[in-house]
Parts: structure tokens; sequence; C-alpha cells
């Protein structure tokens, strides 16, 4: 597939314009005045995207295409499986490139990405995260990468034109590395019924006295993915975190695309809870990380 193709699949095949904000006031005659503030407009619609400042530095969709993939050796990724996409019309822009190589763990082969994400309104730095997919269940988690010079969070200035990619591919295996040392850990735990439940609450927003049809019907089907993934891959805190995945994944309800819960949404927010809660637990019971 051609990146031009691919970014008209995604509707990311449009620019955008940095332009100086006017005011007009009927007040004073009419009067039409350029002030030192800008905005993002889609050139493509006219729409505006959001208000910045004049540092502030555009990132073609095309450009950090263009950014990601050529930094990838050839055949190392596979676009036609890859997706791209907007959040409210474009202010905010995500890509997941699929790498061809593959990962194992427990017996389950892992789809790896890594993705971006970005925005034309000035609300997100460009950052790269790394997300796995579970052959046998589909399951998708996305986490932020992991650097100590926060290398994978770049502001929208004049640095964003000259990222070192090459440490990017370089976070890439290493941050997929320390994933499999977590699943890793995270087997050898064996979670307590008080603890799922805990994190089933947590989860499904059920710790109320009262709880509402809907919020129980959502703790119903939480446990379902839960016990499912347990009997499946055994009654461990990987396990348990699988089984919230797949929930999240598959059954959890939204207004927004499942792309947008898996980045910034509450889907999001929910995994890294459970995920808190996970390694805290583990950690309490004296299992290494490392």
């Amino acid at each position: 597939m051609e990146k031009q193709q691919f970014l008209e699949l995604g509707g990311l095949d449009f620019q955008v314009d940095k332009v100086p904000t006017h005011v007009y006031s009927v007040m004073y005659d009419d009067d039409y005045n350029q002030t030192p503030f800008f905005c993002t407009v889609n050139k493509n619609t006219g729409m505006a995207l959001g208000p910045v400042r004049k540092q502030y530095t555009v990132m073609q969709n095309d450009t950090l295409l263009d950014m990601i993939l050529d930094k990838l050796s050839e055949g190392s990724y596979d676009l036609e499986n890859s997706k791209c996409g907007a959040f409210a019309g474009g202010r905010k822009i995500y890509f997941f490139i699929k790498l061809n190589s593959t990962d194992e763990f427990a017996g389950d082969k892992i789809d790896k990405y890594l993705y971006a994400l970005s925005s034309h309104d000035g609300s997100q730095r460009l950052a790269f995260g790394v997300s796995t997919r579970m052959h046998s269940c589909s399951n998708m988690f996305a986490i932020l990468m992991s650097d100590k010079d926060n290398n994978h969070v770049v502001k929208h200035t004049k640095a964003v034109e000259s990222i070192d990619t090459n440490k990017i591919n370089e976070m890439v295996t290493r941050n997929m590395a320390g994933l499999k040392q977590l699943y890793t850990a995270m087997s050898q735990g064996t979670p307590t019924e008080d603890f799922i439940s805990n994190v089933a609450d947590i989860i499904a927003s059920s710790k109320l006295k009262k709880i509402p049809k809907k919020t129980a019907a959502r703790r119903e089907a939480l446990m379902e993915c839960i016990e499912l993934e347990m009997s499946e891959k055994g009654h461990t805190h990987y396990g348990l975190f699988n089984g919230v995945t797949n929930y999240l994944t598959h059954c959890y309800e939204s207004n927004w695309t499942s792309e947008y819960e898996l980045l910034i949404g509450n889907g999001n927010n929910y995994a890294k809870k459970a995920l808190n809660l996970i390694v805290k637990d583990l950690l309490d019971k004296g299992i290494s990380l490392n």
C-alpha cells in the first residue's frame, strides 16, 4: 500500500496551516485587527482546529508518517494492516504501524505496533508508544514509552523537526522487553478473590451503595471476561489483566472509537488503573518486576 493511499483511508490526507488570529469589533467602526495569537486550520475544510502559541510548529500528517516509516528498515512493517485516523475533526491524530516481527509469551503470539499520537490544536505533544495484540483473543493494550530522557514525548516547537527516530527504534525494543518482563511477573502471582472483585469494582465504577442497572451489567460483562481469560491463561495476575483488556477491547461501550479509548479515552485510564493495582499487589507479595 502506498503512503498516500494509507493516509486517505484514515482520513489524514489534509494539510494544516498556522494563521494569525484577528479581532473584529462592531463597537469601534467595524474595527478588524490582527492579534499576536495564532490558530491552526484544516486547509481542506477551512475548520479552525485550535489556538496555539507563536512558537508552535505544525507537523503535517504526511511528514509524521514519513518520519516514522523512513527509520524503519524495509520489510519490517506492514502498512496494509496498520491504521491511522483522526479524533475531533483532525484536532488529534494517531498512527498504529504494525511491525512484522512478533513476540511470544506463555505460548501466545503477540503482534507489535509502534503508535504515534499527535495533535493539531496544541493539546497534545507528539508522543510515541508501543501497543500489543494477543493472537489468541485479539486483546489490545497500549502504553506510552518509558524513556529516562523523554525522547518519546516531543513538544510542537522547532524540536519536532529534529527528532532522533533512531532513539524511537531503540525504545520500541527496550519497551517490548520491559512489557514481557512485566507479563512474566504477572504470571507468577495469584490474586485473591477480594483483589479481583476490587479491580472489577474500580473498572466498572461499581463501588457505590446503590448500583445502577447499567453499572451492574457492565460489571457482570467485565467479570465474564475476567473468568474467561483466567480459565484459559491461569488464575494469575496475567490472566486477570487479560480479562480487563478483553473487556476494554471487545465489550466496553463508548461514544468514541476503539482507537480513541485505547490511546487517550476512559479505556486507557481503566487499563492503567488495573495495571497499577496489579503492580502494587505483586510488589506487596514480594514478586520482583525485574
